[in-house]
């Protein structure tokens, strides 16, 4: 009897089909053939490992943070892919707020395994605010008041804003139109 395709008995068969195949002749030069397949299989789930939930402050001068982070996979066979189905990828600005990201691996054989952590960017940076110097004027003629227009200007990292007001002063007292 001969071998004359496949694996030996006891051998390690890989993931997937593997065909077998014997011949076997007699003293007479009588010949007979088989085969059979051996299918192993491969149901065992790949692993993954996310990091933690990140918290950090906003990058000066910005509202965002660039976020490195990694995420870690291992299967039995080869061939697994690792993809990302949410969120940023590790490097990127994360903008102010919270950011989910999501992983997923599959290996070869359509087994998956999946993970999330977030990435929550905090604003920490103080606002600036300008407000202009002491305003002193005289009444509008005929007017025991004057109409005063001045701004009032706040920067922040996540948005730059002007204030304007209007303001009418009296004499008997103070009022405001906006």
């Amino acid at each position: 009897m001969a071998q004359t395709a496949g694996l030996a008995s006891g051998s390690s068969f890989p993931s997937g089909t593997t065909s077998n195949s014997f011949t076997v002749t007699d003293g007479s030069g009588n010949t007979a053939a088989c085969s059979f397949t051996v299918t192993v299989n491969d149901t065992e789930i790949p692993t993954i490992t996310c990091p933690a939930n990140v918290v950090v402050s906003n990058d000066p001068g910005q509202c965002a943070a660039i976020v490195t982070y990694s995420v870690s996979f291992n299967d039995n066979c080869a061939g697994a892919n690792l993809a990302q189905t949410a969120g940023l990828a590790s490097g990127s600005s994360f903008p102010s707020g919270t950011t989910s990201n999501s992983f997923t691996v599959t290996d070869g054989s359509g087994n998956t395994a999946t993970c999330s952590f977030t990435v929550t960017v905090n604003d920490t940076e103080v606002p600036t605010i300008t407000c202009p110097a002491n305003v002193v004027v005289s009444n509008d003629p005929g007017q025991c008041a004057a109409i005063v227009t001045y701004s009032v200007s706040f920067n922040d990292n996540c948005g730059e804003r002007t204030w304007r007001k209007r303001l009418v002063w009296r004499a008997d007292r103070a009022s405001q139109r906006a």
